[in-house]
C-alpha cells in the first residue's frame, strides 16, 4: 500500500502529467499550503531517514500509517507488546513530525 501511494504522488506530481489542468484564480491560492501528495512524499523522505536509524520504529509507522492497522495489529505483526508499539509509535511520530519540519524550514525561500 505504501509504495501504491507513494508512487500515485509521485506521478501526480511530475510536471509532465498536468494534460488536465484547472485555470485558478491567483487570490484563491494558497502557496504556503502543501498537497495530500506532496505530504506523503514527505512522510515517505522522513520515514527512509527513520529507517536508517531505527528500522523497528519505521515499520510501526508503515503498519499504522500506510497499512491502517490498530496497537494491537500491529503488535501481532511484530511480535512484540501492545505498549511497546505505544511507546515506538510515539517516539516515531515526534521523530517524522521534527525532520519534516526541519526540511521545510530548509526549503523555505527567503
Amino acid at each position: 500500500m505504501r509504495r501504491i501511494l507513494i508512487e500515485n504522488a509521485r506521478r501526480k506530481s511530475r510536471l509532465k502529467r498536468g494534460g488536465d489542468q484547472l485555470r485558478v484564480d491567483i487570490d484563491q491560492v494558497e502557496l504556503a499550503g502543501t498537497s495530500p501528495d506532496e505530504k506523503v512524499l514527505l512522510i515517505n523522505d522522513a520515514l527512509e531517514r527513520l529507517q536508517a536509524q531505527d528500522p523497528e520504529k519505521a515499520r510501526v509507522v508503515v503498519l499504522k500509517f500506510f497499512g491502517g492497522r490498530t496497537n494491537q495489529e500491529v503488535a501481532e505483526c511484530l511480535a512484540v507488546t501492545e505498549r511497546t508499539v505505544e511507546r515506538h509509535w510515539a517516539y516515531a511520530k515526534a521523530w517524522l513530525f521534527q525532520n519534516i519540519r526541519a526540511e521545510l524550514v530548509e526549503a523555505r525561500p527567503g
